[in-house]
């Protein structure tokens, strides 16, 4: 498969305007004296250089925090230090939210998903997609903010009006009916493809599910150290042994049964990226791989046909 189907390492398209370049001066400005402007867009360019600075300033402030309780002097200098460090730490914050949100207008995301980054899967999806080449057309959050101020570049799609219809789109987006079948109930069915709403929200409700058959049989194994024996000639009561071995069964057939609909939703959906599904195995690479695994799955889905078959729903599709 030709690397333009991979979005990694997809190049902009040469027959289409790029973003126009932006200088120092203009990033500086666009980052830290508009830190509120949220609706307009930041170029890929623009967002790592403020990153990099804002972890330089960071790095000085807390230099500057150190040094000052680290050594005899006046403690009024120091609470006056220790003021202008956590200023610089909001503004510092503020800068960032406001360069994300953009950034991912950028590329034709809301700023709400900003919030998924308060999950350790979803801090990796924003770190995806900001590192994503900017869309080459009008989005509906405005326009660069270095263009408005300075009138850069007027004959390209970065000035032209945004319109609804250039955000629709052939990728079906199934129900979560749809989704809880696919993902429990066709476990097997590998040779196919899943999008990416309905890996990560069967996903979700499989990991909850998990999570809660964990706490209870925790929750169970507690409750049996608590159970008073007074005497080496009483007995925990038989019957909370059998129940308690039946849940145990119950959860672990479930947690195998979570294992294989999971493994085979992450071969679907690496089909819908245009990857082979043995990609799934760089997930076994110590300490890098579930990191590795998840970048793949964040792939946009390919827009034509792959070798994997279709999906496995229908619009019509009801259990």
């Amino acid at each position: 498969m030709e690397s333009r189907d991979y979005y990694f390492f997809k190049p902009y398209d040469e027959n289409q305007a790029k973003p126009p370049e932006e200088s120092f001066s203009e990033i500086l400005n666009e980052a830290y004296l508009h830190p509120f402007t949220w609706n307009a867009r930041t170029t890929r360019k623009s967002f790592w250089i403020s990153a990099l600075i804002n972890t330089i300033i960071t790095l000085l402030a807390i230099g500057l925090v150190i040094y000052a309780f680290s050594n005899n002097i006046n403690p009024g200098l120091k609470w006056i230090d220790s003021i202008i460090a956590a200023v610089i730490y909001v503004w510092l914050f503020l800068a960032e939210l406001g360069q994300t949100v953009r950034r991912l207008h950028d590329v034709n995301y809301s700023g709400y998903w900003y919030w998924v980054s308060l999950i350790p899967v979803g801090s990796y999806f924003i770190l995806y997609l900001t590192l994503q080449p900017s869309l080459q057309r009008p989005v509906k959050w405005g326009n660069y903010l270095y263009l408005n101020e300075n009138g850069k570049s007027s004959n390209d799609y970065y000035t032209q009006t945004y319109k609804s219809e250039m955000d629709k789109s052939d990728i079906p987006v199934p129900s979560v009916i749809q989704i809880m079948k696919e993902h429990f109930f066709d476990c097997f069915k590998w040779n196919a493809r899943s999008t990416r709403t309905s890996f990560w929200v069967g996903t979700f409700v499989s990991r909850l599910i998990y999570s809660l058959g964990i706490f209870i049989l925790f929750f169970m194994v507690i409750m049996v150290s608590f159970v008073p024996v007074t005497s080496k000639a009483e007995r925990i009561p038989k019957e909370y042994i059998i129940f308690l071995t039946f849940m145990a069964i119950v959860i672990a057939i479930f947690v195998v049964w979570a294992i294989i609909a999971q493994i085979g939703h992450t071969v679907r959906r690496l089909h819908d990226a245009g990857l082979n599904g043995w990609w799934f195995c760089i997930g076994f690479v110590p300490y890098v791989g579930d990191l590795l695994i998840d970048f793949l799955l964040f792939h946009p889905t390919v827009e034509k046909p792959v070798k994997w078959n279709k999906y496995l729903f229908d619009e019509n599709d009801r259990i």
